[in-house]
């Protein structure tokens, strides 16, 4: 039989009986093969994401991601996942980690310079194209999002505290529409937007202080 019908084959079969247990070293290749799904997305997009292409990026055969994915929605909602955790755990170190809410007003334009030319941020918007039409893949972004929301959430809780502006705008709320406009300057910077993100993060952090300055003084008053 042909290598090409045999592999067709064998993606076919492996891909009835969903993703298996991980074989010795297995681990290693289903990494390499999320990394190679990243680096597709991000230089070639989603439309061009196609198994061929990745496993070719990955310096496999495309069965291997049917073997540890199930699928190429299996592969796309792991991949969501991998950069979800590794782009929070990213912007937690560059904001500061711990200090975070003290240090976070001299870091935040080089992070958000970074995530919107960064690899994993292209990555990342191509994903969200695709959650569109793949309900598995949705289910990984919606949760990445979650996870990033809670994030943020627990970041603005440090910096705002008891804030006046928390009884008009609770937190969680906060810190989605922050979620939102991180999202939305990495689509407008990576759409060529040319973005002051110096002056943006400056006058971010000046009213941020101005609020926290007016709680100050009321608590003296």
């Amino acid at each position: 039989m042909p290598g090409g019908a045999a592999e067709a084959r064998y993606a076919d079969e492996v891909a009835k009986a969903g993703p298996r247990k991980q074989a010795v070293g297995g681990e290693e290749l289903r990494s390499r093969l999320i990394d190679a799904a990243v680096r597709v997305l991000a230089r070639d997009g989603f439309a061009h994401a196609s198994a061929r292409a990745i496993a070719q990026e990955a310096g496999t055969v495309n069965g291997s991601i049917f073997y540890y994915f199930g699928s190429m929605d299996g592969l796309l909602a792991a991949t969501a996942t991998t950069l979800a955790e590794r782009g929070i755990a990213r912007i937690r170190d560059g904001l500061g980690g711990e200090e975070a809410h003290v240090e976070w007003p001299t870091r935040l334009s080089a992070v958000m310079r970074a995530e919107a030319e960064g690899e994993d941020g292209r990555a990342v918007m191509e994903l969200f194209v695709g959650a569109r039409t793949s309900p598995a893949l949705a289910a990984e972004v919606r949760t990445a999002i979650d996870g990033a929301i809670e994030y943020a959430t627990a970041e603005m809780q440090a910096v705002l505290g008891d804030s006046p502006i928390t009884r008009l705008l609770p937190i969680p709320l906060i810190a989605e529409l922050a979620a939102a406009a991180f999202l939305g300057i990495e689509v407008l910077a990576q759409n060529g937007r040319d973005m002051d993100l110096d002056r943006l993060a400056t006058t971010l952090a000046a009213v941020v202080q101005l609020v926290k300055a007016g709680t100050t003084t009321r608590r003296r008053g």
